[in-house]
């Protein structure tokens, strides 16, 4: 492969050479509002005598080469403003012209609907999509820096294509056109972000505070110098930078937070700065910003599914959650640029972000299953139980987990002629980690003929009902549950990534059009493990609910009482060497879980681009090398009286045996983007890439936990070292129509050939590795699947109306996906909503900024079990937003927002005899943002 990739990079360096062309002239302008304050990013400039065209950048500088010497004319393009014609002239082929261009109205800066409030954003937003080569959705704050979400996931919610996976109530994880998150990758100012989950890809986006922002790009086609593993798309975060404005802006916003459902406060508060210094050479920008949320969720859940073969159907257990969440979020940004000259420019950009949640978990599990079944006064919608033997628990979790993301990157870009060469070298470290994590366990058996009755005639939300006197006093009398065991977990998930990049890009004229050739290599070195210390503990009768008992509110149901989380905690801790140590289950769970994955890929890659004008074509090959090694443990538990390697235990033993597991691959990804102007204001786009997505590390290491009973039934669970990289061929059409300068009309159509996709097996009297398995759970590759659909964006400022300031949008994906399983049965893929939508409705005039947000998805599928009946299905969900600004003074701003106005609950079901019956019902209540903004 070293040899593939050295040929690789001699044919970029042939090539660059051969395209290289006599010194010629050079326009590198800047493009700003009237005020000579913000720079335009996103406006296009093109030399309408040549074709030749270029992307404005953050800082509104760009940069043509290759001319030769005459007058010119630049048409300068920006949505939600007339474009403008510049005369230039070059004197020579040697000469280098730098026009400062200007667009809008010539207004003071806080009253330039052009870059400020809704109007602003949605300006920026849509000349970014406009210029750009694939196809994007683009996100963006205003120029003082609003942007009207609470994370990055929040956020990417708003954009067409893209579906967000909520955690306790908030947007957490990105779905792009209905795959899995893990099938997305994320970046944060071009640098590729590692995970701080233990088992996954995936990058959880409530970590990073919206505060931060200048913008979320979400990539839906990908090019030669993008990396190859990302199949859904690629979201990327940009924060500001110091050469983005042109006087000293100071931004500092405190807020007070409320949770309906806890009825509890919190606050945040942030601050963000950017200036120049050294004569415009220094650019510094920084930002902080803190959060501390109280909020909660209840939860009804069902475990063990539906008994549905007696006369009522009715849940096997039971479980009452309450949460109780603290959640902290802290997140800084420092980007530093400094310009030598002209030519050369060097920068440091670095992110860190540290989110924790204290969660209190208060859960009771009402084991039904193990009651008789009434069949003599069971009827109707009431089924009828009557314990003989039956469990109830009463437990707490008291976890604290924190995860920490830190990237940075330092590099450069060197300008000579016609020749750019940009490197990079970047160190991105992520972690997850739960210190002293408490888990406790309350239980009462009953056996005295207590009657619970279950009425089912919502299969949505079920009712429990007691019979009341005895059975009532017993059930909720906290002295009849024993401790039933203490665990105590310090797990450490953490994934570190150092990568470098070198990129030589030659531009040129090709028959009067402008070309380039480019080329690249970059490495990337990943190392990801998991350590867990599980320790379990039994009281030896210590201690009953009792003596530690407390209440919450539900408003589901009757939970009665629970484990009052510090009490616990104090005496746990207290009696510590009073505990039995289990050193049996403790052992199993520390050796099983942990494990270690080392990932090396090692890219290059050869790009072209020609551009007449009206079309413009960018396509190339991309190589990667892939170098990955893992090692795990096999446990395997004989319980006594099971007969291992020929022996009969006389007591339950494990047996511990280190695992190591590699591979290696390369695969060739080629890509090809097409842009044509059908008309001024109309653009069409066709593209093709190939792209890969490696198994998760959690799939791929080599851990195995088996437990063979005393009847010698062999049950385990299996990583799979065997599993191939997905493989996707994408395929990308969407035409976009600009009616006006404030509008667009989008419709789009994408198909993706998937094949070896990973998904869950579960086998029954199943052979692996010589050893029969009556029962194993492992990761295997389906032989292929696919995914298509259609797109849909509508947005526009309504300024033909008596009343100005109206602005409405509307987006909406209904795709489509299929799978084969190991048994010939067909799925859609898990995570794909048949259909999102997202309608905004805006108002931006004078001192008012209001937005109503109604964000829809349909049902999809959460989880492949054993048959069609047992998969799990998360279900249909609509969320109603409301936020409003009102400007106090030009530097001055109150806001205040409403989250979830509806209460719209998260709602999970399986369909057993094809009627949907819960199987999670969890609820949030509704949310509000109220504070001040100040900017300078």
């Amino acid at each position: 492969m070293s040899k593939t990739l050295a040929m690789l990079g001699t044919a970029s360096v042939l090539a660059l050479s051969a395209a290289a062309a006599a010194q010629a002239g050079t326009i590198a302008g800047r493009v700003t509002d009237a005020s000579e304050t913000v720079g335009l990013e996103g406006a296009t400039v093109r030399v309408v005598e040549t074709g030749q065209t270029t992307t404005v950048a953050s800082d509104g500088s760009f940069r043509i080469v290759g001319l030769a010497a005459g007058d010119y004319t630049l048409r300068v393009t920006y949505v939600g403003t007339e474009p403008r014609d510049i005369p230039v002239t070059l004197a020579s082929v040697n000469d280098t012209i730098s026009p400062a261009i200007t667009l809008g109205d010539d207004v003071e800066f806080v009253d330039n609907i052009l870059v400020i409030g809704q109007r602003g954003a949605l300006n920026s937003s849509l000349s970014r999509q406009r210029a750009n080569d694939g196809n994007v959705a683009v996100l963006t704050a205003d120029a003082i820096g609003q942007f009207p979400d609470e994370n990055v996931a929040e956020a990417a919610r708003r954009a067409v294509g893209v579906n967000v996976l909520n955690d306790q109530g908030e947007g957490r994880f990105v779905s792009i056109r209905g795959l899995s998150p893990n099938l997305v990758s994320t970046s944060i100012n071009g640098v590729r972000l590692t995970s701080p989950e233990a088992e996954d890809r995936q990058v959880g986006l409530d970590v990073i505070d919206a505060d931060v922002l200048s913008s979320v790009v979400i990539n839906k086609t990908l090019l030669p110098n993008m990396d190859g593993d990302s199949v859904g798309g690629n979201v990327e975060i940009e924060t500001m930078s110091g050469f983005d404005v042109d006087e000293m802006y100071l931004r500092a916003r405190a807020a007070t937070l409320y949770s309906d459902l806890e009825q509890e406060f919190g606050w945040r508060a942030s601050i963000n700065f950017a200036d120049s210094f050294l004569d415009d050479r220094l650019g510094v920008a920084a930002s902080l910003s803190h959060q501390e949320r109280v909020f909660g969720s209840e939860s009804f859940e069902v475990d063990g599914g539906w008994e549905t073969g007696e006369s009522v159907p009715f849940p096997n257990e039971v479980e009452l959650r309450n949460y109780e969440v603290t959640r902290e979020r802290t997140t800084a940004t420092l980007n530093l640029d400094y310009r030598v000259d002209n030519e050369l420019s060097f920068y440091l950009r670095s992110t860190y972000s540290d989110f924790s949640d204290q969660e209190y978990r208060s859960r009771v599990e009402i084991k039904l299953e193990d009651a008789d079944y009434d069949d003599v006064n069971s009827s109707g919608d009431l089924a009828v139980l009557t314990t003989s033997d039956m469990d109830i628990d009463r437990d707490i979790k008291d976890r604290l987990e924190t995860q920490l993301i830190f990237a940075t990157d330092f590099g450069g870009e060197w300008l000579r002629g016609n020749t750019t060469i940009d490197w990079s070298l970047s160190y991105v470290h992520a972690e997850e980690e739960e210190p002293n994590r408490l888990d406790v366990d309350f239980r009462g058996t009953f056996e005295d003929g207590e009657t619970i009755g279950v009425n089912v005639s919502d299969p949505l939300m079920p009712t429990l009902h007691y019979q009341g006197g005895l059975t009532t006093q017993n059930i909720f009398d906290a002295s009849n549950y024993e401790n039933n065991g203490f665990e105590l977990t310090n797990g450490l998930a953490q994934d570190r990534e150092y990568a470098g990049a070198l990129n030589i890009r030659q531009d040129f004229t090709l028959d009067g059009a402008a070309a380039y050739i480019q080329g690249g290599l970059r490495v990337r070195l990943r190392d990801k493990k998991y350590a867990l210390d599980f320790d379990v503990y039994d009281d030896s009768d210590l201690i009953t609910l009792a003596d530690v008992t407390r209440t919450v509110d539900y408003g589901q149901s009757r939970i009665g009482p629970v484990a009052n989380p510090d009490a616990v905690r104090d005496f746990f801790f207290s009696n510590l060497s009073a505990l039995s140590y289990e050193d049996l289950d403790s052992n199993i769970e520390t050796a099983g879980a942990s494990y270690g994955v080392s990932e090396d890929v090692t890219a290059g890659y050869l790009m072209g681009s020609w551009d007449n004008g009206p079309i413009r074509v960018v396509g190339g090959l991309r190589i990667e090398q892939t170098d990955v090694s893992a090692r795990g443990n096999e446990v395997y538990l004989a319980e006594e009286d099971s007969t291992f390697n020929g022996v009969v235990r006389t007591e339950d033993e494990i047996f511990v045996t280190p695992l190591t597991a590699s591979d290696d691959y390369t695969d060739v990804l080629p890509s090809i983007l097409g842009r044509f102007e059908l008309a001024e204001n109309v653009i069409a786009r066709a593209g093709y890439y190939a792209s890969i997505q490696r198994p998760n590390p959690g799939e791929f290491a080599p851990r195995v936990l088996v437990e063979q009973n005393d009847d010698d039934e062999v049950e385990g669970e299996f990583g799979n070292p065997d599993l191939e990289r997905l493989e996707a061929q994408n395929f990308d059409l969407s035409i976009e129509w600009y009616p006006n300068n404030d509008a667009v009309v989008y419709f789009g159509y994408f198909y993706k050939d998937l094949e070896n996709i990973i998904a869950p097996v579960q086998y029954s009297d199943y052979t692996l590795n010589g050893r029969l398995f009556d029962e194993a759970d492992t990761f295997i590759n389906l032989p292929e699947g696919d995914v298509s659909g259609l797109e849909f964006n509508y947005q526009q400022a309504l300024d033909f109306l008596p009343v100005e300031g109206f602005i409405v949008g509307f987006n909406a994906t209904m795709s489509d996906s299929s799978a084969v399983l190991a048994d010939g049965r067909e799925i859609s893929l898990p995570g794909q909503s048949d259909t999102v939508w997202n309608a905004v409705l805006g108002y931006d005039q004078g001192p008012w900024d209001l937005r109503a947000v109604v964000s829809t998805r349909s049902e999809y599928l959460d989880e492949i079990r054993g048959d069609a009946g047992e998969d799990r299905f998360v279900l249909e969900h609509t969320q109603l937003d409301l936020s409003a600004k009102f400007e106090l003074s030009d530097n001055l701003q109150i806001f205040a927002d409403l989250k979830n106005v509806t209460d719209e609950p998260y709602r999970a079901v399986t369909r057993p005899d094809g009627v949907d019956r819960i199987e999670q019902l969890e609820e949030y209540g509704w949310s509000s943002v109220f504070g001040l903004r100040w900017t300078y």
